[in-house]
């Protein structure tokens, strides 16, 4: 038995609020791809046609759907296990998302790097996403399976400007951060809930990629409001501030597998 997960679940279960904040150490690997022997030769095709770049997240996305690998199955499910019967809110940094397949509340998440579930102008000419053109995506599909031709997909664009459409992530020349401010403003006025509350802060392999996001507010979080009480599971950057040591742990462990042994109690 992992003696620090029960301790964990101890601690949420006796808290009135669970925020929990996921970062790029809990990210899917693109292993998978880069292993699969049919990607390889699209990848040295393609790297002759800079213009067929664009495919490359098309793929990243049809790996998601079909590689799930068990491990990140059994962390998400036993997040759920957590919490679900807290109040609780996640912020997750993740763009593979496997949050929105864990059967959390949505109203309850917010991905501020955004992910593969809408498309944006990369010009973000109107501040709108749109949905994904699933003839592109089976286009893209079907050239992997070799059933059509790298000349026959034609990459999509706005309807309004012409321009390429992107997948709605940071990373994008002008990211639409429309995809996730309203449940950023939800987030905040989450978090006015929490003061003076006994509130249990969970960190999953967050990292220095934008600490301004998770980081920094947590530990801030936790220095204000005495009730509160952090935990940081990270393979190497757990370590926590003497200013909050007396209310907060670090926990050395790989998030994913961390999480995903609180189906051997």
């Amino acid at each position: 038995m992992n003696t620090q997960l029960q301790e964990v679940r101890e601690k949420i279960q006796d808290a009135e609020l669970v925020l929990v904040g996921i970062g790029e150490g809990f990210q899917y690997g693109w292993g998978a791809l880069l292993q699969d022997e049919r990607y390889q030769e699209i990848e040295k095709e393609i790297g002759r046609e800079e213009r067929y770049v664009w495919i490359v997240p098309f793929l990243q996305k049809m790996v998601l759907r079909r590689e799930r690998e068990d491990r990140w199955t059994r962390a998400y499910q036993a997040l759920k296990a957590l919490v679900e019967d807290k109040n609780y809110f996640v912020v997750s940094l993740c763009m593979d998302d496997y949050l929105y397949e864990a059967g959390l509340d949505e109203k309850k998440l917010v991905t501020p790097c955004g992910g593969f579930r809408r498309m944006q102008c990369e010009q973000n000419c109107a501040g709108e996403l749109s949905e994904i053109p699933e003839e592109v995506y089976e286009a893209v599909l079907q050239y992997y399976r070799g059933e059509l031709p790298l000349s026959a997909l034609k990459e999509p664009v706005c309807k309004k400007c012409g321009k390429k459409l992107r997948f709605n992530q940071l990373g994008v020349e002008k990211y639409a951060q429309e995809g996730y401010l309203e449940q950023w403003n939800v987030y905040t006025k989450w978090l006015q809930g929490t003061v003076n509350k006994r509130l249990c802060v969970l960190e999953l392999g967050v990292g220095m990629n934008y600490p301004g996001i998770i980081r920094f507010p947590f530990e801030k979080m936790v220095y204000y409001n005495q009730k509160a009480f952090l935990y940081r599971v990270h393979p190497r950057l757990y370590q926590l501030g003497e200013e909050i040591a007396d209310r907060s742990r670090g926990i050395a462990e790989n998030p994913v597998d961390f999480l995903g042994s609180l189906g051997n109690f």
